[in-house]
């Protein structure tokens, strides 16, 4: 986040995602409050995701979204 953009791997700040207790990812989302949406910029896998872990990290997204009052896009 200190850096600049295009200096930046992971986006401007990376959350961690969670498999059960392995670290498998991370997520670059931004929250644009006026438009009221959660902007998904990328999904970083440090892992391959299997369909589980796939189906699991979209739904943690979405529940994201909701938890902030916003919509997914």
């Amino acid at each position: 986040m200190y850096k600049p953009a295009e200096k930046r791997r992971w986006g401007y700040f990376a959350l961690p995602i969670l498999y059960g207790d392995r670290l498998v990812g991370k997520l670059d989302a931004t929250a644009d409050r006026k438009a009221g949406v959660l902007l998904v910029n990328a999904v970083h896998q440090d892992v391959e995701f299997s369909r589980s872990i796939a189906d699991a990290v979209d739904a943690e997204i979405e529940d994201l979204a909701v938890w902030l009052g916003l919509r997914r896009s």
